[in-house]
């Protein structure tokens, strides 16, 4: 039995601090001083949403796309090896610690660029059949996040668009849809760790998660995790790295990690639905404002698509290494606690 259990069954529930959509969308100043703040301590907030965003058509269709064969998946599986993120990704081809444990968790990444750029055909056909669902879906989690943008540019002393003008929906970018599933067994029952999706930050720009079940985990401050559970009408919005990059780490990106539910009893599929924001391709990965520390030099800047290329090929199985693997597959190049283990 593995250890990991009991240190991830004990840990607190901690409600998330909640932001309101509306509330943004109107300028409330208190509502936008308080999302500027928890994006700068925490990185992570409920966003209560109403009848912007309803992710319900696109778990029917995870549970659709999660029912094809193996070998149906195994066509469209995405090519991490090499830092393409796109396609399907079955368990165990990434690794949830350093020791370099097979992670438990499968997901197919839906890539905004073929669904409405490239418009390529190269999907089961149970996506086929939703297309519409999943552009109505992209395109409402998109109008989210640069609402966000346009608040955290200002809040920065930046024009508004600044932020939006480096994610403009309808050019060449990492941008994607995530559909996942993970089995999930008591943990009395089972005999290997029960890390679904080890600790790491995304590397993306927002990310606008929603879930069913529990499961996800968020370092505190403090170093200690803490569960955040699924509440009803509203998304679990985090920041990634790009946002540390493009503000000089100002932002906070936090580290958090997918568990087995605590007090789950039975057998269980836990699916999850993210919309992934990242700059567009040739954004160049450093800080927008004036003063504030740049990690690399100038000849080391990657462009965001470079950028993330590196941090996938780094959560490969296949290019595992030694732990250096593992802490360059976790993210967060500004505040990162170094020596999580799990």
């Amino acid at each position: 039995m593995s250890t990991c259990s009991e240190s991830t069954q004990t840990v607190p529930n901690t409600s998330l601090p909640v932001i309101d959509y509306n509330l943004l969308v109107q300028k409330d100043s208190t509502e936008l001083n308080k999302l500027f703040n928890v994006c700068k301590q925490l990185g992570f907030f409920y966003l209560k949403l109403d009848n912007q965003l309803d992710p319900a058509r696109i778990f029917t269709l995870a549970e659709k796309v999660f029912e094809l064969p193996l070998d149906t998946k195994n066509e469209y599986a995405m090519d991490g090896k090499n830092g393409v993120y796109f396609g399907y990704k079955a368990e165990g081809s990434m690794y949830a610690d350093k020791k370099g444990t097979p992670d438990t968790i499968q997901f197919w990444n839906i890539s905004k660029d073929e669904i409405f750029i490239q418009e390529k055909t190269k999907f089961p056909q149970v996506i086929l059949d939703a297309k519409n669902i999943v552009q109505e879906y992209m395109t409402k989690s998109h109008g989210i996040v640069i609402v966000i943008l346009q608040i955290l540019s200002m809040k920065l002393g930046l024009d508004a668009e600044t932020l939006p003008n480096l994610h403009r929906f309808m050019q060449p970018s990492g941008d994607q849809l995530r559909l996942t599933k993970s089995t999930m067994y008591p943990v009395q029952t089972q005999d290997k760790s029960d890390v679904a999706f080890g600790a790491h930050t995304d590397f993306g720009s927002v990310t606008i998660l929603f879930n069913r079940l529990g499961g996800l985990q968020v370092l505190a401050a403090n170093g200690e995790w803490f569960n955040v559970k699924p509440l009803s009408g509203h998304a679990i919005v985090n920041l990634g790295d790009a946002m540390v990059k493009l503000t000089g780490g100002i932002m906070r990106s936090n580290i958090h990690r997918v568990v087995t539910p605590p007090g789950l009893n039975e057998i269980v599929d836990r699916y999850s639905i993210v919309y992934f924001s990242r700059p567009e391709n040739d954004v160049p990965m450093k800080s927008l404002l004036s003063g504030e520390k740049d990690e690399q030099t100038d000849e080391q800047v990657f462009t965001a698509q470079a950028w993330i290329a590196r941090r996938v090929k780094n959560f490969q199985t296949e290019n595992y290494k030694n732990e250096e693997t593992y802490e360059k597959s976790r993210g967060t190049e500004n505040n990162r606690e170094s020596n999580v283990s799990t």
